[in-house]
């Protein structure tokens, strides 16, 4: 009968860690985060490197030099791999409909297949940018809305950009990609 008694007894209390105990499995805890936060940067940085940049004696970033692209194996009549150009930020314009106020925003890229045309549009990027927007918002909602609209916009749009190419003295442009739309 005693060894009955023995199984039915509950288990010892467990001590607890107490304070110190639960400092140190924190640090623990924490070491292993910041551990697997250092490896998962090195990882990324493999993964993603950085575009090639000019740092200034300090060793902030100067310039970020851009990069050609290839588009996509296709090669313009010259032979040349495409190169292109974003013009950041994307432009926000807004445009009455109805009674309604709608914006528009639109992130572009502009292709060519020589770095001297980019260098020549970044140099006029301001330009560019307000001819842009005051080409952009004298629309109407409803064109924009089928792909005609869109793409009658988009070639306005690389007309103009041709327009200062051509007042400043710059190599017309290739194309023009609209890379974002967001109508609301």
């Amino acid at each position: 009968m005693a060894d009955a008694a023995d199984d039915t007894l509950p288990p010892p209390p467990q001590k607890s860690a107490g304070p110190m105990g639960t400092l140190i499995n924190g640090i623990g805890i924490f070491a292993l985060t910041l551990a697997a936060v250092v490896a998962g940067g090195f990882v990324n940085a493999k993964l993603h490197p950085l575009p090639d940049m000019q740092l200034d004696k300090d060793g902030r970033i100067k310039a970020i030099i851009p990069v050609a692209a290839a588009a996509h194996g296709e090669e313009g009549g010259s032979g040349k791999t495409s190169v292109y150009y974003a013009i950041d930020p994307p432009l926000v314009v807004n445009f009455e409909d109805g009674s309604v106020v709608r914006f528009l925003q639109i992130t572009m890229e502009v292709m060519a297949h020589d770095q001297k045309t980019i260098e020549s549009v970044q140099k006029s990027v301001p330009l560019i940018r307000n001819n842009l927007l005051l080409l952009m918002s004298n629309r109407n909602y409803q064109s924009m809305m089928s792909r005609e609209g869109k793409e009658k916009l988009r070639q306005e749009a690389l007309t103009e950009i041709r327009a200062v190419q051509k007042k400043t003295g710059g190599p017309d442009v290739d194309d023009l990609l609209f890379t974002s739309f967001v109508v609301q």
